[in-house]
C-alpha cells in the first residue's frame, strides 16, 4: 500500500484514492463500512432524540436550536448533528439546517424508524456472533437472547419488548411493501387466500381492507395466530379472517383456497424446507390455484441489491441459522418441482421484493 505520513496520521495518496475506486469502493465507503455501527446509533439516536421530527417541523434550525429545543447539550448535539451531515442524513452547515428528502419520506413521514429498535435491540447484539456463527454453521446470537428454543421467533415467546419490537419490523415492512403487491394486480381475481406463515395478520388486514370480497385463512403456530385473532377482531375483519393454529411443515394444510401467499416466509428456512413447504402447497390447492411468493430477492448474480445481500447474516447468525435471502431463479426452480407452471415475475418492488406467481396446472 502506497502510504503518506503527515503529522503522524496515515492517509492515502491520490494515486491510491484512484486506484481504490477503480476496484469499487472509495475510501470513504470503506470508511462508512468499518464505523457502520456508529453510522446507525447516530441514525437512531436522531430518531429517539426527535431531531428528524424538529427538522421536519422546523427546517432550517440551527444545532443550537436543536439543542434546546430537545434538551441535549451543546457538546454532544454537535457530536450527533455533525455526524448526520456527515452521513448525508442531514443538509446544510451547523446554522441551517434540513432533513434529507430521504430521510424526511421515510422517517418523518413514513414508518422506517420502526425498524431501528429491532436492529439496535436484536440484530446489532446477535450479529456480534457472527464469526463463530460461520465457523460453527449455526445461530449462535440466540446466546443474547434467553430461552430454550433454536429460533429467535420461539426465544422471544417470553420476552414481550423484544417481540413487540420484531413484530414493528415486520409491521413496518409490510406497510412498504404491500401496495406494490397489490398493484401488480396478482390478487386481483382471489376469491379466498391462504396466507402462509401470516403473522400478526400484518398482509391479511389491509388486503381484506382493499379487496372486499376476498375471504382470507391466516395459518401460523399457536401464540402467533392468538395475537392475529385479536388483531382481526380489532379491526371488525372475523367474519372475514378465519385463524389456524398450524405448523406448516409438520400438519396438513387447510384446503379450499384458490390463492396461497407466501410473503416473507421462505427466507427464513433452508431449501429442503421450502421445497417441502411448496410441495404441499401446490397439493393444497385447486386446479388452476395459484401461489404467490413474495419476498426480498437477490439477483440471478448474487452480488446486490444491498439490503438482499446483507440482511442474510442476520438470519444465518440469529433467526433460524439457516435462512437467507433466495435469488430470482432459485424461487422458480423450487416451483417447477412442486409442479407448478404458467409463471410470472413482477420485479422492482419497494424494499428490494419481488412476486413470483406459479399456477398448478394438470
Amino acid at each position: 500500500m502506497l502510504v503518506e505520513r503527515t503529522d503522524h496520521r496515515l492517509t492515502t495518496t491520490t494515486k491510491e484514492r484512484t486506484m481504490s475506486a477503480d476496484r469499487g469502493i472509495t475510501e470513504d465507503q470503506l470508511y462508512r463500512i468499518m464505523y457502520g455501527s456508529i453510522a446507525f446509533e447516530m441514525l437512531h439516536a436522531a430518531s429517539e432524540l426527535g431531531v428528524f421530527d424538529h427538522l421536519g417541523r422546523n427546517p432550517g434550525s440551527s444545532t443550537q436550536d436543536i439543542a434546546t429545543a430537545l434538551g441535549i447539550a451543546p457538546y454532544p448535539c454537535d457530536i450527533l448533528l455533525t455526524g448526520l451531515r456527515g452521513l448525508e442524513l442531514v443538509l446544510g452547515d451547523e446554522t441551517r439546517m434540513t432533513n434529507a428528502p430521504l430521510v424526511e419520506q421515510c422517517f418523518v413521514k413514513g414508518e422506517d424508524g420502526k425498524h431501528l429498535p429491532f436492529i439496535h435491540e436484536i440484530v446489532n447484539p446477535g450479529m456480534s456472533e457472527f464469526i463463530d456463527s460461520v465457523r460453527q454453521a449455526t445461530n449462535l446470537g440466540l446466546r443474547h437472547f434467553p430461552g430454550d428454543g433454536t429460533s429467535l421467533y420461539s426465544r422471544l415467546e417470553s420476552d414481550p419488548d423484544k417481540l413487540r419490537s420484531l413484530h414493528e419490523h415486520l409491521r413496518a415492512t409490510s406497510e412498504a411493501t404491500l401496495a406494490d403487491l397489490v398493484a401488480t394486480g396478482a390478487l386481483d381475481n382471489t376469491r379466498h387466500l391462504l396466507d402462509i406463515g401470516g403473522g400478526t395478520a400484518t398482509n391479511a388486514i389491509p388486503l381484506a381492507n382493499h379487496y372486499p370480497d376476498l375471504r382470507i385463512t391466516l395459518v401460523d403456530l399457536e401464540n402467533v395466530v392468538e395475537a392475529a385473532a385479536r388483531a382481526i377482531d380489532s379491526h371488525g375483519l372475523s367474519d372475514r379472517i378465519d385463524v389456524l393454529a398450524c405448523d406448516v411443515f409438520n400438519d396438513p394444510l387447510p384446503v379450499g383456497a384458490d390463492t396461497a401467499l407466501l410473503a416473507h416466509m421462505l427466507p427464513i428456512w433452508s431449501p429442503e424446507a421450502n421445497r417441502e413447504l411448496l410441495s404441499k402447497v401446490y397439493d393444497a390447492l385447486p386446479d388452476n390455484g395459484q401461489a404467490l411468493l413474495f419476498d426480498p430477492l437477490q439477483n440471478d448474480e448474487r452480488d446486490g441489491p444491498d439490503y438482499a445481500i446483507l440482511f442474510p447474516a442476520y438470519y444465518l447468525t440469529i433467526a433460524s441459522g439457516r435462512g437467507t435471502f433466495y435469488p430470482w431463479s432459485t424461487y422458480e426452480q423450487w416451483m417447477r418441482e412442486a409442479g407448478f407452471s404458467g409463471f410470472q415475475r413482477f420485479e422492482g418492488l419497494a424494499v428490494a421484493h419481488g412476486l413470483h406467481v406459479g399456477t398448478k396446472q394438470r
